[in-house]
């Protein structure tokens, strides 16, 4: 397998200054420190690392870093097309005469595909190579004029996608999932009532929306009273919470953290809806740190309801965190939990 880590580091030594983009599926603590470089992330735990390494690093929803002009562009493809295809436009628009775009992935991800569409954006000359099973390597330049823009679907634009009861959910590319509600998150709005023993809206209760994504949860669970937190590791979904639960006329605490980590407070109430995807992999590892940090940010006589995908084990990860973990129900999709007692 291809470490596309490597090829990073080596591609980097190459130019004198260059702007590596971050989304989440590269490893940033096997990427080496090269002078006239930076970092473009819209990752929360990919900037601390980065910061962390010694890079000088921008945390947005993909904004270019103002005044930067560099040589090159390196960019490891993300899941998401819009995002790739925003990304691609925006090395059209800023880079300068003579600088070089970048492009790495597996054919299986799209790479091909995206060489050949950012070649028509960027209207200069394109070269591959294939590097070993499925992995590829792109490098274009720019010509003399741009073609058309690629389809971003709009990336920078927060809109309505779903109605939920009186109130719109509001979402953007770059935000998972984000043209539709998620099954698992409803099947958990739909079993709150029977987990939690008591009637939506929720009443005056300190709420913790652990993964927030769209803000879908707070907005469907919290009342008037409901005193709302919210965190996301994710930069478009920080916009995307924060405008939801404002037009709904609901205030929200809203905290970039990489999994819930960087809070200390305790809560009353923690929903979740966990990732188990990072990048194109499967990772395991994300629920045992959600997990972990719902017991510790839950109160002693709290709850955490989560729902995950049928074949995620969390009973048996959550039990090293809870003294108690009931299976709520199993759709035969998705299956949702109540975890309390914390043991941290």
């Amino acid at each position: 397998m291809v470490s596309f880590e490597l090829l990073i580091n080596q591609q980097m030594g190459q130019y004198s200054s260059g702007l590596l983009v971050v989304d989440e599926n590269i490893d940033t603590r096997q990427l080496n420190l090269q002078q006239g470089w930076q970092a473009l992330t819209n990752r929360f735990d990919q900037q601390k690392q980065l910061l962390k390494s010694g890079w000088t690093s921008s945390f947005s929803d993909f904004a270019w870093p103002e005044g930067f002009a560099p040589e090159a562009i390196i960019y490891r493809i993300s899941k998401e097309k819009a995002v790739v295809n925003h990304l691609i436009n925006l090395a059209a628009e800023k880079l300068t005469d003579g600088a070089k775009f970048v492009l790495l992935g597996d054919r299986s991800e799209g790479i091909k595909s995206y060489s050949k569409s950012a070649q028509k954006r960027l209207s200069g000359e394109r070269s591959e190579k294939k590097l070993g099973g499925d992995s590829w390597i792109v490098e274009l330049t720019l010509g003399a004029s741009r073609g058309v823009e690629l389809d971003d679907q709009d990336y920078a634009k927060v809109r309505s996608v779903s109605q939920v009861g009186m109130h719109s959910l509001l979402s953007k590319p770059g935000v998972y999932g984000w043209k539709k509600v998620d099954k698992g998150s409803e099947q958990l709005i739909q079993r709150l009532p029977f987990m939690l023993q008591s009637q939506l809206p929720l009443g005056n209760l300190t709420l913790l929306d652990l993964g927030s994504g769209s803000g879908y949860l707070s907005l469907a669970a919290a009342g008037t009273q409901t005193q709302i937190s919210a965190t996301d590791n994710n930069a478009a979904a920080a916009l995307a919470t924060r405008q939801t639960l404002q037009q709904a006329g609901m205030d929200v605490d809203f905290h970039f953290s990489d999994a819930g980590a960087e809070l200390d407070s305790k809560f009353d109430l923690i929903l979740c809806n966990p990732p188990f995807h990072s990048g194109f992999g499967v990772d395991y590892d994300l629920t045992d740190r959600f997990s972990k940090n719902a017991a510790r940010l839950l109160k002693a006589d709290g709850r955490a309801c989560f729902v995950v995908n049928q074949h995620v084990p969390l009973k048996r990860i959550a039990s090293n965190y809870f003294n108690a973990v009931e299976l709520d129900q199993d759709s035969g999709s998705f299956c949702t939990y109540l975890l309390t007692k914390p043991k941290i």
